[in-house]
Order: structure tokens, then sequence, then C-alpha cells
């Protein structure tokens, strides 16, 4: 039931949050595990959560021995906790005792009893005594989801190595737009959407990587452009861009559609991402590691960075 996460999440047919598009700062205040703009999260709010963990036989038993590990894993936890809490002061969002209450009470229904919860808590990092705060942060995304917007959109692209050969795909489809599906498949290295010639079918564009998403949100309907990214330089047709709601994209990840899951991640983290960037930007302590952008979370000072999409498709990676 309970899972490692990046973000704050809450279970089945809760909203789960992925990777936050954030930009790592210089070191955090003296004193601070990390910060959001001038909020500090203490180095002793961080020690006593994972104190508190590591006490719990359950996580031992579960071959939780890595306290480097589990301080980033709840670092970035806190870290998001705020962000959660100041887009629910600038969404107007509360969450009652009764609602918290209600989201346990329909768990343990699943889990059989209070005793198998808190096990499967400390198995995944998370002590019983802060099952609670986990499920009222789970709760408030669920109200957070409504009052969230975000732009849907149905694309096309050719990626290729370089520039120039970008430029001329350009001027040819702009000359000729019943071209792009062959020339998709003829030339795009994306060998995943060339062969549907280039569509990457209808998604919220925060799924995408974040330049090929901002150049998409930019754009006007019906235009053809280029925007380079981590994986080449990409001719995009944006043919067509909605609005819908986080709680409407949830509502099929509700269901067991991963590739929805995988969008309400990618959402609620574009979300947040603004919400920190209106605070003032993120910094982590570096005894416990750097944020990660691409991550979205804390990561040891040598970890890598993730990895393309083997297809080349400028989608972000799935939440882990």
């Amino acid at each position: 039931m309970f899972r490692a996460r990046r973000a704050t999440a809450g279970l089945a047919g809760l909203i789960s949050v992925s990777a936050l598009a954030l930009t790592a700062c210089a070191p955090a205040h003296p004193g601070a595990a990390a910060t959001v703009g001038n909020d500090r999260i203490t180095v002793a709010q961080l020690q006593a959560l994972t104190s508190r963990t590591l006490a719990d036989p359950s996580f031992a038993a579960s071959g939780g021995s890595d306290a480097a590990a589990l301080q980033r894993q709840q670092l970035t936890n806190l870290i998001n906790h705020h962000l959660l809490d100041l887009a629910a002061r600038e969404k107007g969002v509360t969450v009652s005792e009764g609602e918290v209450g209600t989201t346990i009470s329909g768990v343990l229904q699943q889990e059989g009893s209070r005793q198998a919860l808190d096990k499967d808590a400390a198995q995944h990092g998370i002590a019983p005594a802060d099952v609670h705060d986990y499920f009222y942060y789970a709760t408030l995304e669920n109200k957070l989801a409504p009052k969230i917007d975000t732009p849907v959109v149905h694309v096309a692209h050719i990626l290729v190595k370089d520039q120039a050969t970008a430029q001329k795909i350009l001027s040819e489809v702009k000359a000729n737009p019943d071209s792009f599906a062959d020339i998709a498949k003829s030339q795009s290295i994306d060998s995943g959407s060339g062969a549907n010639g280039g569509d990457l079918g209808t998604t919220p564009s925060a799924t995408f990587v974040t330049q090929f998403a901002d150049a998409v949100d930019a754009a006007k309907v019906g235009s053809y452009f280029i925007v380079q990214s981590q994986f080449g330089w990409h001719v995009v047709h944006l043919i067509s861009r909605t609005t819908e709601t986080l709680q409407q994209i949830a509502a099929s990840a509700a269901n067991g559609d991963q590739t929805a899951q995988q969008a309400t991640n990618a959402v609620m983290a574009h979300y947040l991402d603004t919400v920190a960037k209106q605070a003032g930007g993120i910094t982590v302590n570096p005894r416990y590691g750097v944020w990660d952008p691409d991550q979205g979370g804390v990561v040891a000072s040598d970890g890598k960075l993730s990895s393309a999409a083997p297809s080349g498709a400028p989608n972000a990676a799935p939440a882990s």
C-alpha cells in the first residue's frame, strides 16, 4: 500500500507526486537541513524524523539500513510538505481532522488493522508517529486537485541531432504541412513516435521535459516551431490545446491507468515547481546531498541525473 516517494503521496486512488523541476541553489542557511525561499527546514526536524523511523523494528526488518538514503528521502518529503502548505494557502484549501480520519479509515479497511498499517508504513520509511502527517498531506493533495488547471496538448515532433537539420525540416513542413508525417517516419531519431508520423498523442504538457513543455505552452495552436532539449532538436507541430483540472486527470489514474498516473504526478510536480519558484527556490545543506531537478528530490552529491528515455521522446522520466 505504502510506497517510497519523492514527494508526498496518498495510497491507491490518491494523488502522487514525482519529479519537481526545481533548480538547485547554494547551500542552505546554517543550521538548516534545507530552505524553501526564506523558510527553514531544520536539522533537528530531519534528525527527529529519521530517528523515529530507524528505531522501528519493521523498518530494519524490511532491509532499511541506509540512514543517509533515508535522510534524503525524508528531507525530500519535508520539502514537498512545505510546498504543499504554500500551495494550500495560495488556493485557500484546508484539511480537517475529520477528513484525515476518513482517509485513514479507508486505508485501515484495506490493511485490516492499525498494526498492519503501521508495519507497512514503517517498511516504507514512515514511523507510526508520522502516519497521520502522511495522510494529512495525501488528503491535502486530493483537495488541491480540482483547483489546479493544466494545459493538455496534442503534439507531433520530428527529432534530429542538429539545429541545421531541424531548420531545414521546419522550412519543408511549413511549405508543405502534409509532409510532416512522412518526414517523421524517414528522418526522426525518435523511433517510437517516428513510426506514428511523429505523433506524441494527447497529454498534459507537464509530462514533457521542461524545455519542450515551455515551448509547447507558449506556441500558437497549429504552429510549427523548433525547440532544443536534452534529446536533441525537435521540429514540433502543436495540433491542439485544451485545459483540464488535475482532478480530471487523476480520475483515470484512480482506475489503474498507469499513463494517467504518470500524468497526474507530472502535473502536480509542475504546479509545485511554480510554487517553489514563487517562494524563492530551494536550497539543501550539502551534508545531506543536493537538490536534483531531474530526480525531483534530494540525492547524494555524486548522484546521477535521470537517463533519457530509450526512444528519445521528450517525456519526463516516469515516477519511480
